[in-house]
């Protein structure tokens, strides 16, 4: 597929069935945000893949290659095969504000008027993201982390900022539920 002379798709064929989806990047994010949640089990990401994806009824017999097709759009027509399990930098919930600033700061383009955009064209939006957006401070810290990289001085802008640097940072509400038991609300 070429993004200049090819249209993105918008149907995906299954076991010989060509089968229409919703390609809208709203809708491809909500389902990347389901594999996100550790929460659900695989079989769940599959029934919500499936039904979010596709607009026509998958038949019980293809859903297992309706949900590989539907993978390989998600990953713009792409077959992964390196089998190397990549360690997120990024996440779709935790990091949604800086991506929104990010396209509109690099591209001029305001995502909560636009009524529809196809999900390749997000992601190529996504992917050319300017250096200058607080985003790309974002992935550059917690890519030097990751490596184990990070200088005395990176490390002190990290620590300071571990809230929104660290995606599996949660906060300590232990002091929280004690200041509730005190007031007798929890």
């Amino acid at each position: 597929m070429n993004a200049l002379v090819d249209k993105f798709p918008t149907k995906i064929k299954v076991n010989n069935k060509i089968l229409s989806i919703d390609s809208d990047f709203r809708n491809c994010i909500k389902i990347i945000q389901a594999f996100e949640d550790d929460e659900l089990f695989n079989q769940e990401k599959m029934y919500i893949l499936i039904k979010n994806l596709y607009i026509d009824e998958v038949d019980e017999e293809d859903i297992e290659v309706a949900f590989n097709q539907g993978i390989k759009f998600l990953d713009l027509g792409e077959i992964k095969t390196d089998g190397v399990v990549h360690k997120r930098i990024y996440s779709f919930n935790k990091d949604s504000n800086y991506i929104y600033t990010a396209i509109n700061q690099s591209h001029h383009i305001d995502l909560s008027e636009i009524e529809y955009m196809h999900w390749w064209k997000f992601v190529y939006l996504f992917m050319d993201i300017g250096q200058d957006c607080m985003f790309n401070q974002l992935i550059y810290y917690r890519k030097r982390k990751q490596e184990g990289k990070l200088t005395k001085e990176e490390r002190k802008v990290y620590l300071s900022m571990i809230k929104i640097m660290d995606l599996d940072y949660e906060e300590d509400t232990e002091d929280d539920d004690e200041f509730m038991k005190k007031l007798g609300g929890g």
